[in-house]
């Protein structure tokens, strides 16, 4: 009796509603069914008097409905009821009358969509704050198919994957803070720059598209005020213990016209196998011969400002100093020594033959 209570019921709201049954109730007897039909005529019959059958519906479930013009005592079909969402009326056992109805009308199915094809890029990011460096790593991005990895992705992307650094401003192409050293910390233009591949980038985070491989340093510096190096070492006089630096400058005439020029890094801090040097006014060191019998040996530099700015931008961990082809003081190569010694022996060895056939 219960369940033929609950059919009835449902039948009733059904037919308020504009529903129709796809399908017969047969699990009934014929005398049960004939009983059901009449509840459901007498429900039907109730509705018809006053009541508003798609109030009910939303009170119920907050249900749309939107019927079709139709002359009285017309049957009820398919096609002259919309209906979203669901009725909300629920059986005793808690369970809905009615399952989740068909996407709205405009809206598609995209449940079954296939995701968009995605291909992982990797690249190197290095962030050097105002005294020491704050990350080094391999970067993974997912780039998208018909988009491009930037350098502001790949920032991104490090500071997802990454709890040892925060940045911040990224998301709005105008990078502010990292780790809580904040831009203009010295009051002037002092703040965030970066290069790729160790050229300084002309354009901003969001428009440098990055490639696979790529590296990416984030460092802090007042490039447009007190100035910034980027030293180079030269070798050629490595093997008389000297080692130079030298750092190309790019200034701006007033009609905005750039320039370049190659600059001596004078007054600098040089650190190799533990032992400390300052570039002369040549931007030269002299080696000692201890520091000349560690090599190759790893190499670090560094250079502030009277209020603590950086001046120059540090090597990155692992960078070294190899040892020269030829030793001190000798200007000829260790190859043509090794050929003079073979020619040597050569003619000694044929003097003897002589001696023996006389």
């Amino acid at each position: 009796m219960i369940m033929k209570k609950r059919i009835a019921r449902f039948m009733a709201s059904a037919l308020a509603a504009g529903l129709v049954l796809s399908a017969p109730l047969t699990a009934f007897a014929d005398d049960e069914a004939t009983t059901v039909a009449s509840e459901v005529s007498e429900a039907s019959s109730a509705d018809a008097e006053g009541q508003d059958p798609a109030a009910g519906a939303n009170d119920a479930g907050d249900v749309e409905t939107k019927p079709a013009e139709a002359q009285e005592g017309d049957p009820v079909s398919d096609e002259s009821t919309i209906t979203t969402g669901t009725t909300g009326e629920q059986d005793e056992d808690g369970s809905d009358n009615v399952g989740a109805a068909a996407p709205a009308a405009g809206e598609s199915d995209d449940t079954n969509a296939p995701a968009a094809a995605t291909t992982e890029l990797t690249a190197h990011v290095r962030i050097e704050g105002i005294d020491k460096m704050l990350y080094n790593s391999d970067v993974k991005v997912l780039v998208k198919d018909g988009e491009k990895a930037t350098a502001k992705s790949v920032l991104m992307a490090a500071d997802e994957q990454s709890d040892d650094i925060t940045i911040v401003g990224a998301d709005s192409n105008y990078i502010t803070e990292v780790n809580g050293v904040k831009a203009a910390t010295y009051g002037g233009w002092d703040g965030w720059m970066y290069q790729v591949n160790g050229v300084a980038a002309a354009v901003g985070i969001d428009a440098y598209e990055i490639a696979a491989g790529d590296s990416i340093v984030l460092y802090y510096s007042d490039e447009y005020g007190i100035g910034m190096d980027y030293p180079v070492m030269n070798t050629e006089k490595l093997a008389d213990k000297v080692l130079a630096f030298t750092s190309t400058k790019t200034t701006y005439d007033a009609e905005g016209k750039a320039s370049t020029q190659e600059v001596k890094v004078a007054d600098m801090t040089v650190t190799i196998a533990g032992e400390t040097f300052k570039t002369d006014a040549n931007g030269e060191i002299t080696l000692s011969d201890a520091a000349m019998n560690a090599l190759p040996a790893e190499i670090t530099i560094s250079k502030y400002a009277e209020n603590g700015c950086p001046l120059v931008l540090r090597y990155a961990p692992g960078t070294k100093v190899d040892a020269p082809a030829t030793k001190a003081g000798d200007t000829t190569p260790v190859a043509w020594l090794f050929v003079i010694a073979a020619g040597a022996a050569t003619i000694a060895v044929a003097t003897r033959k002589k001696e023996q056939v006389r």
